[in-house]
């Protein structure tokens, strides 16, 4: 499971949002984004409201680009 793509895009998902020290913190985390918690403790609900990535070309994205990594605002595109 660790190998999953859809696992790589989980833990940068935490990373970018939960890591101030992540390359790319301050687009995310330092502008108040948040992971939800339901998915910041657990991959398998990541993915029973996501879904598998349809394909390598996907990736994830925030419907709001205000709002949070949580169930219904996000999708892959």
């Amino acid at each position: 499971m660790i190998d999953a793509p859809e696992y790589r895009v989980w833990a940068n998902i935490k990373q970018r949002c939960l890591n101030s020290k992540a390359q790319f913190y301050e687009d995310y985390g330092g502008r108040g984004i948040k992971v939800c918690a339901r998915w910041r403790s657990s991959f398998e609900a990541f993915i029973a409201d996501v879904g598998p990535r349809p394909s390598p070309a996907h990736e994830i994205e925030r419907i709001n680009n205000d709002g949070n990594y949580e169930p219904g605002n996000v999708r892959w595109a």
